[in-house]
């Protein structure tokens, strides 16, 4: 590849997330800063008062409520563990912290 490509290359997000997830593959393992953004993305996937709400037939008004309510806070959480497992794989990649 020519070196103007790879450096753009190196500007896209997308190539990013592409290193960061095959890094996580690859070693099998989770870096300490993302875990917490996966279980709060864990959390609002299993909230139990979605799931009761869900399961007791309340009113449709409430229903949609919780699920907001769930949906932010997976999202929450998603944004998190994207954004740490982003800047880790930079750190890596540069060999050093990442500003």
């Amino acid at each position: 590849m020519s070196m103007t490509l790879k450096s753009l290359l190196n500007l896209c997000p997308y190539t990013h997330l592409w290193r960061a997830i095959k890094r996580v593959v690859k070693e099998r393992t989770l870096p300490k800063s993302a875990r917490m953004g996966a279980n709060i993305a864990l959390l609002g996937l299993l909230c139990p008062f979605f799931w009761i709400a869900l399961f007791s037939g309340v009113s449709t008004g409430e229903l949609i409520f919780h699920a907001c309510h769930s949906a932010a806070v997976f999202l929450i959480g998603v944004i998190m563990f994207l954004a740490t497992l982003i800047k880790s794989s930079a750190e890596a990649h540069t060999g050093g912290p990442v500003d």
